[in-house]
């Protein structure tokens, strides 16, 4: 009934559309009336297509200037027309792809269940699908909306509906199988290839193995066999002509093959194509790696993902060089997926556009080159009984999504260019059926919580060359089947229409995002949504054609030293305010340097000049900012790197590091008395969020001393979460009117009419046994777990700043686990950031097994980005998840973002005056939904200038270095007043029952 009513709610905007759609008919009609007339006549277009657009290659100049001057009214009525068309086709599609997803599944077992079968069941059953089994006997598929086929041994491809999926791409099969195909796939790479030809690696099959790897080599090489029996073996010299009889396929690589811990590097990826013609494809984050030498292969047990074969790669030779693999390795997957379709394609087996909504899991095995490319030596179909349960559990997810998605494909299309709406030739390709059903299913994809990376479709630029080069080779084949007309009538090769895919994609992220729509390129680094694979790029430096360094202008003019001395060495380093001064003072031959500030210093700003001329200073990072910077300062120690860069090669290297430690001093004395006086604080002058609420330091005259304060305190009764909108913070002063005199280490926050509590170690640790706490959010989030930790273990031994997933199991004597997701990873491109729902998903997978009742514990917080439909969401994934009954916590808003700084955002007075209403609407729709709320925006905001160390100035807690000579282990404690109380706060809301 909720579908037929979510139907019955789109049917009715779609007849809104077509309203409003008729009256802008009349109004372009009238505006095109009034419109001056070509001289050439007016061209009406014959379109028989909901949606065609253009192509560059394909228009001449004139013709496009031609079409450009006819503005006459049948064009304008044909661009209304072909859009509500298109909305229109949009819409019938999506209800015949849910209609058909409202089918039972088919799964075909010939041989009998396996364990593979079970899993696979009991997946689609968690996805509300209907399971029919067929162990032999013939059924009407037409009755299902999917069909799996288990064993592999069924060679059904004909489906009844054109809108049912099925787990085989039976001609993609045939082709990858085929031992040449590996060979055109490194042919492909050999042709973007800027080395010279003795420089590459050569292919050959069997029985041809050492006719191209006889080739004159200058360089060292390794010889990769594929052989007969699956085995790969990697080895230094020729294989003999006698001993070719195992080998199936040969490469000769130059200048050898990678070694990566003392052996060559063999990884195992498993990728996902859900539709072939146009191509869409993912990548998974687990993958198996291998040592290869010439007997054979053995698995390596320690990398067991991506991410940790990125990490291995990033120590040993750089990150410079990881990103170049790493985005080597991406386009060797696409060349390889872009030959498999062209063959696909120009095969003369049967309609190639058949089965548009097939599916197809591939294994595909990778070595690298010592210069980090990829070499493709092995590709098939993984087969359910062999895949490992996660990768198999996101295959179903992520093809058995049936969400619908008609308004944001809508939105999306709806938004394209006019000129990309129409043919512009004869030759041009226009949009069809499948196309649209590939827009839809790419949307309904990209909804589904999985660990899969898409590699396609893809809004950067990086795979352009590769569409060039295979649509070259699309229009100069001559041996294309004879069909090839009625093909291009019903789908489209990737290339055709990757530039309509990729806007499409591209508006798609933007409405997300919430901008206005532009066309303008985003750049777009992928990562897997459970751990960051990408950072920022850096820029190389400026390389003339004979590969020397060009020094710009400003460098030329600037008093700089040719001295090789002068090469490590700063010339200058300046810091404003003038009041930091540094001990000792400045000297080039220095590299560690000291400073003071008072309380209210926390802001400064610093710049360095470099001697040479070859080298530029840097802070952070090799690739971090050449200008003045400006950073917060944290209370207690703040630590800056300054790198000597040296510019005179292609990827910038450090080759000195001066690092200036800068300690800001703590406000307030140091001995506490109880006779001190009572003080209020509920907010600070400087920065006020209320206008009816005092500001600075209040005298409390209802109690003569501290002491008299903290007896009437314990006889109050203990505060709800809900009583803290009217806290304020007490603290015990020598003066109310000077912030310097008071002892803020025993400053409390909590109402007047009751009292904050603080369990100690012991209660904490009994009330967290038998739990799971998983937390999600930014650093604040982090914070409060590291805190909780060391309460429950008496010290910290390990810590990990993350800003990615982390697990702490079997703590507090095998009785807690602990568990940590970063979000939102504000430091990639907004196109791919983990959606939120996603990283629920994923913190609910490592965490698992959960109980569903309050031993399971979720914490969402952070400082701004908090909003009611975050809210929303985790309600949806726990509902999804079957954790109906586990309790929730909110942490709220925090102080931060107050000072402009480089490269953080900034929020103005104006906006953090709004946030005080934006944390209460939060609390009122958390509290609906079931989640006790931590108010903690009044609290650090009143104490804004107390944070430590962090550009963000939000940072409520530090991890500090223990020195413990009974120990061999480094241990930890957890910095920071402010961060404890809240932390109080949320163990208070776990415990209490």
């Amino acid at each position: 009934m909720a579908q037929l009513t979510s139907i019955l709610g789109v049917k009715d905007f779609f007849l809104l559309l077509l309203m409003i759609g008729f009256f802008s008919l009349l109004l372009t009609y009238h505006i095109g009336l009034n419109l001056p007339r070509s001289p050439e006549g007016h061209e009406v277009i014959k379109n028989e297509h909901p949606l065609k657009f253009h192509q560059n290659w394909f228009s001449s100049e004139d013709s496009f200037n031609q079409k450009h001057k006819d503005g006459n009214k049948q064009q304008h009525l044909s661009d209304a027309t072909q859009k509500l068309s298109l909305l229109d086709q949009i819409f019938k599609l999506e209800e015949r792809i849910l209609s058909v997803s409202r089918l039972p599944a088919l799964i075909q077992n010939k041989g009998g269940k396996d364990n593979s079968t079970g899993i696979l069941e009991e997946l689609l059953q968690h996805l509300d699908y209907s399971i029919v089994s067929q162990n032999g006997n013939e059924l009407n598929i037409e009755k299902f909306s999917m069909i799996w086929n288990v064993k592999g041994n069924n060679s059904t491809q004909i489906l009844a509906k054109d809108l049912q999926k099925t787990n085989r791409i039976l001609k993609l099969q045939k082709i990858i199988l085929e031992p040449s195909f590996l060979c055109n796939v490194q042919k492909t790479r050999n042709a973007f290839s800027k080395g010279k030809v003795g420089d590459r690696t050569l292919c050959s099959v069997s029985p041809h193995l050492n006719k191209q790897t006889d080739l004159p080599f200058k360089r060292e090489r390794d010889f990769v066999s594929l052989h007969k029996d699956g085995n790969i073996t990697i080895q230094n010299q020729q294989i003999p002509q006698k001993n070719t009889e195992t080998t199936s396929v040969l490469w000769a690589v130059s200048p050898g093959v990678l070694e990566v811990d003392g052996a060559p590097l063999l990884v195992r990826l498993s990728l996902l194509v859900t539709s072939l013609l146009p191509l869409r494809a993912y990548l998974h984050s687990s993958c198996q790696v291998y040592r290869v030498n010439q007997k054979g292969q053995s698995l390596r047990q320690d990398l067991t993902s991506l991410w940790h074969v990125r990490q291995s790669i990033q120590q040993n030779f750089g990150e410079t060089t990881m990103r170049g693999w790493w985005s080597q390795l991406r386009t060797g997957l696409m060349s390889a997926l872009l030959t498999a379709e062209l063959d696909v394609w120009q095969s003369r087996a049967g309609n190639s556009c058949s089965c548009r909504r097939c599916f197809q899991s591939l294994d595909l095995d990778v070595v690298f080159t010592n210069e980090f490319h990829p070499i493709i030596v092995k590709v098939g179909p993984s087969e359910p009984a062999r895949m490992t349960k996660e990768f198999m559990e996101d295959m179903v997810k992520l093809t058995s999504y049936k969400d619908p998605v008609y308004d944001e494909v809508m939105k999306a299309v709806g938004n394209i260019q006019p000129q990309k709406m129409h043919c512009k030739s004869q030759l041009s390709p226009c949009l069809t059926d499948s196309d649209l059903i590939y827009l839809l299913d790419t949307r309904r994809e990209a909804m589904a919580p999985v660990e899969f990376l898409q590699l396609y479709p893809s809004i950067n630029e990086e795979y352009d060359h590769l569409m060039d080069h295979f649509l070259h080779l699309h229009f100069t084949d001559h041996n294309s089947p004879t069909d090839a007309t009625t093909q291009q009538a019903s789908c489209h090769i990737t290339p055709e229409v990757h530039t309509m895919i990729a806007e499409t994609e591209r508006i798609h992220q933007q409405v997300i995002k919430g901008e206005q729509l532009s066309l303008r390129t985003i750049q777009h680094k992928p990562m897997f949504m459970s751990r960051r694979l990408d950072a920022e790029f850096s820029e190389d430096s400026l390389v003339n054609k004979e590969g020397s360094t060009i020094l710009s202008a400003d460098k030329l003019q600037k008093n700089c030293s040719l001295v090789p001395y002068d090469l490590p060495l700063l010339s200058v380093i300046s810091i404003t305010p003038a009041s930091i001064q540094l001990t000792p003072e400045f000297d080039p031959g220095r590299t560690m340097y000291r400073a003071q500030v008072e309380y209210d210093t926390i802001v400064f700003s610093i710049n360095a000049t470099t001697a040479h001329c070859d080298t530029t200073a840097r802070f952070h990072t090799a690739d971090g900012e050449e200008r003045v910077m400006n950073y917060t300062l944290g209370l207690g120690e703040n630590q800056i790197r300054v790198h000597v860069v040296t510019t005179a090669v292609p990827e910038p290297q450090i080759i000195n590091t001066y690092i200036i430690l800068i300690r800001r001093r703590e406000r307030g004395i140091t001995n506490f008395r109880p006779s001190l006086r009572v003080c209020q604080l509920t907010q600070d002058c400087e920065l006020r969020y209320s206008s009816s609420r005092s500001c600075g330091l209040q005298a409390v005259r209802q109690f003569r001393s501290w002491r008299i304060y903290q007896k009437h305190n314990s006889q109050l009764p203990i505060c709800q979460q809900s009583d803290y909108q009217e806290a304020s913070w007490f603290v015990p002063c020598e003066d109310c009117k000077n912030p310097s005199s008071c002892h803020w280490k025993t400053a409390i926050w909590q109402p007047k009419f009751c009292q904050t509590t603080h369990l100690d170690d012991y209660d904490i640790r009994a009330c967290f046994k038998g739990r799971k706490v998983l937390f999600i959010g930014d650093s604040t989030n982090r914070g409060i777990m590291h805190y909780i930790l060391e309460k429950i273990n008496g010290s910290l031994s390990e810590w990990d700043k993350t800003h990615n997933l982390k697990l702490y199991k079997s703590i507090n004597g095998n009785q807690t686990d602990l568990s940590f997701s970063y979000y939102p990873q504000f430091w990639l491109p907004t196109n791919h950031r983990p959606a939120f729902d996603k990283a629920i998903f994923q913190l609910i997978k490592w965490t698992r097994p959960l109980s569903d009742d309050n031993r399971t514990v979720l914490v969402v917080g952070g400082v701004h980005w908090l909003a009611g439909q975050h809210l929303d969401l985790i309600i949806k994934a726990l509902k999804r998840e079957n954790l109906t009954h586990i309790k929730l916590i909110a942490k709220g808003l925090g102080s931060g973002f107050h000072q402009r700084v480089i490269g953080v955002h900034y929020l103005p007075d104006s906006e953090i005056q709004n946030l005080v209403q934006r944390e209460r609407d939060i609390e009122r729709h958390g509290t609906q939904l079931g989640f006790q709320f931590v108010s903690t925006f009044n609290m650090t905001m009143a104490r804004f200038k107390d944070f430590l160390q962090g550009k963000c100035a939000c940072h409520f807690h530090k991890l500090s270095e223990v020195k413990n000579d009974g120990y061999d282990k480094t241990m930890y404690h957890v910095q920071g007043e402010v961060n404890e109380i809240y932390s109080q706060m949320v163990i208070n809301s776990i415990c209490r029952s």
